[in-house]
């Protein structure tokens, strides 16, 4: 009995964990899972912002580009006694446009004539805004474009088309424009003809109450259209301007 006692008791015994160690593994577990965690939201959250700032951007240039296109078409249209019309936040145009390719088709005597196509119309850009029933402040929803058709021939079945305004982009939170005449820059425009050129500025947040368009703190996008109509008889140096 003794030998056998003795052999048992030679015997190595069987490696296990402790309480201690399973705990500190677990623990080990559960931070090397929420580190990974916390940095692939981190990582999402970064991604989701330049999502974000890409668009606004995007949508910057793209209403900068349609802006510049139809200010460039802009002309004076005497028949109504509109050219330009505009304030600081806010103004509206009438441009020749171009008759669609339906214009251009030819079409055979038994087909329905087409019907007359607004060769002139009437745009605006502004801020769309609202107040917040619960605060009372006013909030901007974004850039709203309100068009309008018009004939530059009035005919006697014709009946005036209201403007229609849409919603074009609610990242823009910022616009302002100044108007070019004299060799100065001016707020406001009125009358039946066209300034030389007009500024455009643009940012995406919206301007703190209180403070005037040009004390605007945050980055904001800037571009000056050169209106051609309004050179024909008159005659002025204007530099830094998109042509």
């Amino acid at each position: 009995m003794s030998s056998s006692r003795r052999a048992q008791q030679r015997r190595p015994r069987r490696a296990g964990m402790t309480l201690l160690e399973v705990v500190l593994a677990i623990s080990l577990a559960v931070g090397v899972v929420g580190s990974a965690m916390a940095f692939y939201r981190h990582a999402m959250d970064v991604r989701a912002r330049l999502e974000t700032e890409v668009r606004a951007i995007e949508a910057v240039r793209l209403i900068m580009d349609r802006m510049t296109n139809e200010l460039r078409s802009a002309t004076m249209a005497g028949f109504i006694g509109m050219g330009l019309e505009g304030g600081a936040s806010e103004m509206q145009f009438v441009r020749a446009a171009l008759p669609g390719m339906a214009a251009w088709a030819v079409r055979k005597s038994t087909e329905d004539a087409i019907p007359p196509e607004q060769d002139v119309q009437i745009v605006g850009y502004r801020l769309a805004t609202h107040e917040d029933e619960e605060s009372g402040q006013i909030v901007v929803d974004g850039v709203e474009r309100t068009w309008q058709g018009i004939l530059a021939m009035e005919t006697p079945d014709e009946e005036e088309m209201p403007a229609l305004p849409a919603l074009i982009s609610p990242d823009i939170k910022f616009l302002a424009f100044r108007y070019r005449e004299g060799g100065n820059w001016l707020e406001s425009w009125t009358g039946g003809d066209v300034p030389f050129a007009v500024e455009i500025v643009m940012g995406l947040d919206p301007l703190p109450e209180g403070m005037e368009a040009e004390e605007y703190p945050y980055p904001c996008f800037r571009r000056v259209v050169c209106i051609p109509a309004a050179r024909a008889g008159r005659s002025e140096a204007v530099t830094g301007v998109d042509r």
